[in-house]
């Protein structure tokens, strides 16, 4: 399993609207077709910065492109456009490939407790 994050800004005074959409989307299809699977996904919010992250097990670049083609995330994608504090482009597999790029927070560590016996 990997973990993800990527971060962008909102428009300030947006909050509680993105709040709203980012907590009410339908989720997408959890499997690619090269068999990828995104494992989870959580969103947190301070202020104007929003963080997702998410969890696959399998190749980064397939979700990205797999997330891009799913349309209750393209109609997400494009309901939360007017609220980002910096525009970007959502609407084609090669944007979002940016945008994703752009956007990925360094990983630095993961620790996990060890199974209790």
């Amino acid at each position: 399993m990997q973990r993800y994050a990527i971060t962008f800004q909102i428009r300030p005074g947006a909050e509680a609207a993105v709040r709203e959409l980012l907590s009410s989307y339908a989720p997408p299809e959890w499997e690619t077709p090269d068999g990828t699977r995104l494992l989870s996904t959580s969103i947190f919010m301070k202020g104007t910065t929003v963080i997702r992250v998410i969890e696959i097990d399998g190749n980064l670049p397939s979700v990205m492109a797999h997330l891009s083609r799913q349309p209750g995330i393209q109609r997400l994608e494009r309901e939360l456009d007017r609220y980002l504090a910096v525009p970007r482009d959502m609407g084609s597999p090669d944007g979002a490939r940016s945008f994703f790029l752009s956007s990925l927070m360094d990983h630095v560590t993961t620790r996990v407790a060890e199974p209790v016996r």
